[in-house]
Parts: C-alpha cells; sequence; structure tokens
C-alpha cells in the first residue's frame, strides 16, 4: 500500500470523520446568523457586563442541574465532574445535529462507558427525558396561572372550540395511525425494547424518594437557569426586569428546540423567543438583541467548549 494512502487511512478514523460531520453541522446552521452579527455586537457593546456574567453562571447552573438529574435516573456514582463535562459536549453534539439527536446519542455513550448496557442506557436518557417533560409542564402550568395574568400570556390564545377541534383531529389522526397494523407492531416493538425498561426504571424512581426528588430538582433547575439567563440578559441590554416574560420565553423556545427539525432548533427558537419577548411587551429590537444575546451565552459558547470537552471525554473513554 503506498504510504500517502495508508497515512490518509490513519487520519480518516471514526472519530475525525464524526467531528468533521459536527463541525459541518454547526457551520451550516451558523453561517445564515452572521448577516445579524451587527446589530447584535451593537446591542450587547453597550449591555451591561455584570448582568451578562449573571446569565453565564446561570448557563453553567443548569449543566450542573442536568448532571444532578442525570446521575440520579441512572442510579450511579457518576463524578459531577465528568457528568457536567457530558452536559456541555452534549450541547456541542446537539446543536449539530437535528432534535437534539446527537446528545441523546451522547448521553448513552457516556453511561455506556460507565459500565450500563445499551439498552439500560437508551432507557436511563428517555426516563430523564420523561422526567424534564413532566416537570416542564407542571412549571409552565404553574406559571400560567400565577404569573399569567402579569404578561397577559392568553390573550392572543385561540378560542375554545378552536382547541376542541385541533383536539378532535389529533385524536382522529392517532385513531387512524393505530388502526395501521404495521405502526401498531413498531410501536408494540419500541415498548418491547425501549418503553417496559423505561417503566421499570421510573417505577425505581418513584419508590427511591432521594433519587426522585434528585431527578425533579434537577430538571427543574435547568428550565429554572434558563429562564434566569434570558431575565439576565434582559436586565444587561435595558429592557427591564421581567422574570416571568424570561420564563414563558425560554419555556417555549424550549419546546421548540426539542420539537424543531433543525440542528439544535437554529431559526425555531430565535423567532419563537423574539415573537414570545414582542407579544409580552418587550421591544422588538431590543428583544432581538436580548434572544440573540441569550443565545449566544446559553448555546454557542457552550457550543465551543462543548467541542473541547467531547474530546476530552473521548481521550479518557467517557465515551
Amino acid at each position: 500500500m503506498p504510504a500517502g494512502r495508508g497515512g490518509a487511512k490513519r487520519w480518516l478514523t471514526r472519530r475525525r470523520i464524526i467531528q468533521a460531520v459536527l463541525v459541518l453541522g454547526l457551520a451550516y446552521v451558523a453561517i445564515p446568523l452572521i448577516s445579524e452579527l451587527p446589530d447584535v455586537v451593537g446591542a450587547l457593546r453597550d449591555a451591561r457586563p455584570e448582568w451578562l456574567i449573571v446569565a453565564a453562571a446561570a448557563t453553567f447552573g443548569g449543566f450542573v442541574c442536568a448532571a444532578v438529574a442525570l446521575r440520579a435516573c441512572a442510579g450511579l456514582a457518576i463524578s459531577y465532574r465528568d457528568g457536567i463535562e457530558m452536559q456541555v459536549a452534549a450541547t456541542f453534539t446537539g446543536t449539530a445535529t437535528p432534535a437534539s439527536v446527537g446528545s441523546l446519542a451522547l448521553g448513552v455513550q457516556f453511561l455506556v462507558a460507565h459500565g450500563q448496557p445499551v439498552s439500560i442506557a437508551t432507557a436511563v436518557i428517555g426516563l430523564q427525558n420523561i422526567v424534564q417533560f413532566l416537570v416542564h409542564v407542571v412549571l409552565l402550568t404553574v406559571l400560567a396561572l400565577v404569573g399569567g395574568s402579569s404578561v397577559d400570556v392568553l390573550k392572543d390564545a385561540p378560542s375554545g372550540w378552536t382547541l376542541l377541534v385541533i383536539l378532535g383531529v389529533a385524536l382522529a389522526v392517532v385513531g387512524i395511525a393505530l388502526g395501521v397494523r404495521r405502526i401498531r407492531d413498531a410501536l408494540a416493538e419500541v415498548w418491547q425494547h425501549r418503553g417496559r425498561e423505561a417503566a421499570e426504571h421510573l417505577t425505581t424512581l418513584v419508590r427511591s424518594p432521594r433519587r426522585l426528588t434528585a431527578s425533579v430538582l434537577g430538571a427543574a433547575g435547568g428550565t429554572i437557569s434558563s429562564a434566569v439567563t434570558l431575565w439576565a440578559v434582559l436586565i444587561a441590554v435595558d429592557a427591564g426586569s421581567h422574570p416571568v416574560t424570561a420564563a414563558f420565553a425560554t419555556m417555549v423556545g424550549a419546546t421548540l428546540a426539542s420539537a424543531a427539525p433543525t440542528p439544535g432548533g437554529i431559526g425555531a427558537v430565535e423567532a419563537a423567543l423574539v415573537a414570545s419577548l414582542t407579544a409580552l411587551g418587550i421591544n422588538p429590537g431590543t428583544a432581538l438583541a436580548a434572544t440573540f444575546g441569550y443565545r449566544i451565552i446559553a448555546t454557542w459558547i457552550p457550543t465551543c467548549l462543548g467541542w473541547f470537552f467531547y474530546n476530552r471525554l473521548q481521550r479518557r473513554g467517557m465515551i
């Protein structure tokens, strides 16, 4: 074999190919945002630095909370340092892949490296996402009941009849889908291989008050930290103090980020945040600056750091 071909083969390892794909994915989603940079940089240049530091600290707190929740759901004595590094690295992989697929896969690899079989590791990551979803819904409901009047969050909500029609259509689609044998068989197989184990882990978690409390507090802390980050950025760009508004906006953004087909929810999250902030009374220009400032602190800086931790975890055999 020629030396050049052998050298290329040694360089094109699986690890380098995966990293190249992830970096190309990041470049693909980041390039369209460059046109917005002048306005954002201008607004952030005049921002109050002490509140930007508060926002960064809140973002770090979210990674700590996520590590606590993962440790509780897995029931393993995972080092908090390793857990936090994995959560930051998951920002890198999650932003480079659609619908957070990369972050979920990284979590499974991390647990497998700590001795859990793939099936159990997958169930644990699924359990963590179930807890996060339930806590997210509860917090959003509580926020709507307690602080909804202060921002008039339901002023543009559809009528009751509209919601009933939407619910009816959704139930009809589900019923038709379940009537197809192939779909039923696929769902049964997913339940057999994944759902049953996730349900067993959920039962075990519920029976352990200490682990259940840690997982719920970790999930809640992650949601609250995002709200605090946006709230601090709003203050930094002189948009005023709007904690309830920040909480609503980040919860809507998080929901879209998990459902959007774009990598890391790029585009969908920014649009949702700007629309939410303006609908809740923030000036459009200020809302745009706050949104991009929030995304830089909560997503793009952790994504850059995530690349470093991703490589570090690989070198240490943690993923």
